[in-house]
């Protein structure tokens, strides 16, 4: 609330103040005569008068000032003006102070000169009462071209004063005499700040005013006066109102684009989940080249769509604060690799390299939300190889001032300096132009962006144009120990002396780099010329070889380039090839190259330790086994067949659900609404049911997905019948949908579209959570 009309009051009360003292200094006087004064008399009547009317003049300029500053907002001008007054009401007193007492007029003693004295006094009175009648009106003046009501009353509550600007507003032409009540103003009690409001007139011409008392004595007459200001704020009150009334409007038109965008993502992914799990259905069936290549482009445009769906609900949660950030353990090789491995195969589609590298002093186990530092990762890295034509894409990651420091590296076009800022924009790329050469919304560096910042970190880009760029951000490491950081007295690969022959790139480098963190030696190479260097350079280390690394992109060469060696290598000497997860088809062909072992691309630290020390590649096996390779029909044996429960209004979605769980050998029983699943759920004779599982659609007809959970949990605990385990599949791209239909009581939730594999799993996964509960 303004404080204004106390300044002033405070100005006012000062002056009057100073008045009242000096008034009160001064002996009784008689009225004044107006007669020449004598020659002789003490103080000429000029001087007097000046004397006098100083600080008259003076408490009229302060007032003067500070309704100048209050109007235009500026306290310097009421300091400096001020001063000013301040120095000029001295100076008479520094004139009599520089004036020696030999220099000083004697008063003379004769009833003339006293008479004389006694006129002079009562013309300072009278120039006195004229000057503050002057300032008074000055003063109101003031106050009526602010709009501001001022009055005064005495102890009695009776108005002796009111301005011109209160008779208008309470509409009384004659207010002297009157109590404030009588004259209309109520103000109301007093708020924290000690200000009060008064509220005039009914309707549109309702005014709000702040009231300001404060007690000061007449100049005059010495009697104690309450002096009143009001000052109008309806202007500031409707302001504020409509502030309120925009505020409430743009975040009911920001939880309505919310529920548009998340009802538009559910019939957008409900008929794409029927369209990408057709696709998947067709891919496991024998299909010629040309149907497969169809195939592969409708997959991909799928996943194209769903990318964008997904971007355009993280901008909407995050303009509407709705950002939740988790706070999880998790591996941080799992969370790179990963990554990085998933994106493998469109980095190899392009015949670029793709590679991983995390320094040894870098934690094994994070505190973060590690969905959302994926995501980071996957938009940069998913950039770099989408902007890269040759070279490849390195991955970096170390610990920098308890920070985790994430740097994305390619050999692409690089940006401009004025598109380094501009691309972290929503809705900006690096060419907008109409003719650009790579698509996309535009999202995925803004939401990376914000998600990095909610996280405490930073993110940028060094690049200059034709030379690349490198995308780096930091997350600070939350409960980070040093114990999370592995300490190596001696490397597990001290004792061995590699030599990798691959292309120059992303994978040679971080393999070079991995080998000598391990406590190895290592050097690369790549035709006849480096090759000889790089086994001169072990040579002069002392290390003996023991390993070579061949890329399989120059396995045919390698041989070649080994026999321009300037020495024979021992047969000792153990090979290992590196190959990308799609040559794992031809496996037999690798025996031609002399490897008795393989790494598979982006190599992971801790095979290439398992293969250069004990010749194990069973990981890396593995990883390739897990890869899906049509056709897959058959289910694992591993895994029971489950009696399953399916709830699905959707016939296009039941059908490929139903066909995916069919395919693992699962029995599926189909219900179309929410009622018909608490029916079939609830069928338990003798306390058993007769489902192992249950997958739900969240948007059913009838009873949702979600209150049929909520029902089937309650009669479970009232009859104390057995847990039954609950997928639920959901279309609307929610974090906060997911956590709240597990805390509902699900057991599994997955996104439309869904991935027939990670089905399969979670089916199989959370049907075992019955098992043991049971067992």
């Amino acid at each position: 609330m303004s404080t204004e009309p106390s300044r002033l009051q405070e100005a006012l009360s000062l002056a009057l103040n100073q008045q009242a003292e000096t008034s009160r200094d001064t002996q009784t006087v008689s009225p004044a005569v107006r007669y020449p004064v004598s020659d002789t008399a003490t103080v000429s009547p000029g001087v007097a008068h000046s004397t006098a009317a100083r600080p008259l003049f003076a408490a009229s300029a302060a007032m003067a000032a500070a309704a100048i500053s209050v109007s235009f907002n500026a306290p310097m001008v009421l300091l400096a003006s001020v001063a000013g007054i301040a120095v000029f009401a001295a100076l008479p007193l520094l004139r009599r102070k520089t004036v020696g007492p030999s220099q000083r007029p004697v008063a003379a003693t004769t009833p003339a000169s006293a008479s004389a004295g006694t006129a002079a006094k009562s013309e300072q009175e009278f120039d006195r009462s004229w000057e503050l009648g002057g300032f008074s009106g000055q003063l109101t003046a003031v106050f009526d071209t602010l709009g501001d009501m001022v009055s005064a009353c005495n102890l009695d509550g009776r108005i002796i004063y009111a301005n011109d600007t209160f008779s208008k507003i309470t509409g009384c032409d004659r207010p002297v005499g009157l109590t404030l009540e009588a004259a209309g103003i109520t103000p109301g009690s007093h708020d924290d700040n000690g200000n009060r409001e008064l509220t005039l007139g009914e309707g549109s011409e309702q005014t709000i005013w702040t009231w300001h008392e404060k007690a000061a004595r007449d100049p005059a007459t010495g009697q104690l006066l309450v002096h009143c200001i009001g000052r109008n704020i309806t202007a500031t009150r409707r302001a504020e109102v409509e502030l309120v009334e925009a505020r409430e409007k743009a975040e009911a038109a920001s939880h309505a684009k919310t529920r548009f965008l998340a009802a538009v993502s559910h019939e957008i992914r409900t008929p794409l989940n029927g369209i990408m799990g057709m696709t998947h259905l067709l891919e496991q069936t024998e299909t010629t080249p040309e149907q497969a290549s169809y195939l592969k482009t409708a997959r991909e445009s799928g996943q194209a769509l769903l990318s964008l769906i997904e971007d355009l609900l993280d901008v909407t949660s995050i303009e509407a604060g709705r950002l939740n950030l988790r706070r999880e353990q998790g591996n941080l090789e799992e969370l790179v690799h990963g990554v990085c491995e998933l994106m493998a195969s469109r980095a190899h589609e392009k015949d670029i390299e793709i590679a991983v590298h995390i320094a040894p002093d870098a934690p094994q186990r994070i505190t973060s939300d590690i969905g959302r530092l994926r995501q980071v990762l996957f938009n940069l890295v998913g950039n770099a190889i989408k902007f890269t034509e040759a070279g490849g894409v390195l991955v970096e990651v170390a610990l920098e001032n308890n920070k985790l420091n994430f740097i994305v590296s390619d050999t692409g076009p690089g940006l401009k300096d004025e598109d380094k800022t501009r691309i972290f924009d929503e809705f900006e790329r690096a060419d907008n132009g109409p003719t650009r050469k790579h698509g996309g919304a535009g999202l995925g560096l803004s939401i990376s962006a914000r998600i990095v910042e909610a996280l405490g970190g930073e993110i940028g880009v060094v690049s200059k144009a034709d030379r690349g760029s490198a995308f780096h951000f930091t997350v600070p490491l939350q409960d980070f120990e040093a114990t999370d950081t592995p300490v190596m007295q001696r490397g597990p690969l001290a004792d061995r002396a590699v030599l990798v022959i691959a292309p120059r790139g992303p994978v040679s480098t971080a393999m070079l780099w991995s080998i000598r963190d391990l406590g190895g030696f290592a050097e690369a190479a790549d035709d006849a010329e480096t090759i000889i260097a790089a086994l001169t350079r072990l040579n002069r280390s002392g290390a003996f070889l023991s390993d070579i690394l061949v890329d399989r992109r120059i396995a045919e060469h390698a041989d070649s380039l080994l026999a321009a060696a300037p020495t024979v290598l021992p047969d000792t000497v153990a090979r290992t090839l590196v190959i990308a997860p799609e040559d794992s088809r031809d496996l037999e062909g690798h025996g031609a190259h002399g490897a008795d072992a393989w790494l598979v691309r982006p190599v992971r630290r801790t095979s290439l330790i398992n293969v250069l020390t004990r010749r194990d590649d069973r990981d890396d096996r593995d990883r390739l086994a897990s890869k899906p390779r049509p056709p897959v029909l058959v289910r694992s044996s591993e895994h029971p067949t489950l009696d399953i429960l399916l709830a699905e209004d959707d016939p296009v979605n039941a059908l490929v659900v139903r066909t995916v769980l069919a395919r693992q050998g699962h029995r599926v029983t189909v219900v179309d609404n929410g009622r018909k699943l608490i029916e079939k759920a609830m069928e338990r004779p003798g306390g058993v049911a007769g489902y192992d599982l249950v997958i739900t659609d969240l948007s059913m007809p009838e009873v949702d997905g979600r209150t049929a959970i909520t029902r089937i949990r309650s009669e479970e605990e009232v009859n104390q019948l057995a847990r039954l385990p609950i997928i639920v599949l959901s279309a609307d791209g929610q974090a906060s949908t997911r956590d709240d239909l597990l805390a509902a009581g699900a057991d599994g939730h997955a996104e439309k579209p869904v991935d027939p594999e990670w089905l399969v799993s979670l089916a199989s996964v959370t049907a075992r959570k019955r098992e043991r509960a049971t067992g």
